[in-house]
């Protein structure tokens, strides 16, 4: 979370929000932001919308994501966070959206499971993205990319910002 650089009061998405763990903690650290919770599937939106309603988490707003488009407008968002999510976004329009959403000045912070590590949870190695596929990916959606050197056993982190207007 430190990676954010949250001062406090930025407008976060958390894209492919699903259960919401990553939403929660980002939401506690907004006392005077937002966190907009976005996912393309119906079922986490529910069910992430009745988690928050036994919450004192005011500060959260789901959006359903349809045709890779969330309903958010252009550069009205400070930061993006996506987690687990890269390696399930091949092929698909998410970066260009995600470029679209960042204000200027705006960045992508995205943590997904390596392929070149073995490991016993996850998703199987040939759906997941070496470090140097997911800069690749990152890079030819239009973000320019830094790696984050973290402790992370099956991860890599890298923070991304928008080299080329959505």
């Amino acid at each position: 979370m430190d990676l954010l650089a949250l001062k406090g009061y930025e407008t976060v998405v958390d894209y492919g929000a699903g259960s919401g763990v990553v939403t929660v903690v980002v939401a506690e650290r907004l006392p005077n932001g937002i966190v907009h919770a976005v996912d393309e599937s119906t079922e986490m939106i529910e069910y992430l919308t009745g988690r928050l309603a036994g919450s004192s988490l005011e500060n959260v707003s789901t959006h359903l994501i349809k045709s890779n488009k969330v309903g958010l407008e252009d550069g009205s968002v400070d930061r993006i966070i996506a987690v687990n999510l890269l390696h399930e976004v091949i092929g698909e329009g998410a970066l260009a959206e995600m470029r679209r959403l960042l204000k200027p000045g705006g960045f992508l912070l995205v943590a997904d499971w390596r392929s070149d590590v073995s490991r016993e949870m996850g998703p199987p190695a040939e759906v997941s993205l070496s470090p140097q596929e997911g800069q690749k990916m990152l890079e030819n959606g239009g973000f320019s990319v830094t790696a984050v050197d973290v402790n992370f056993p099956y991860h890599f982190v890298f923070v991304a910002h928008p080299e080329i207007p959505a």
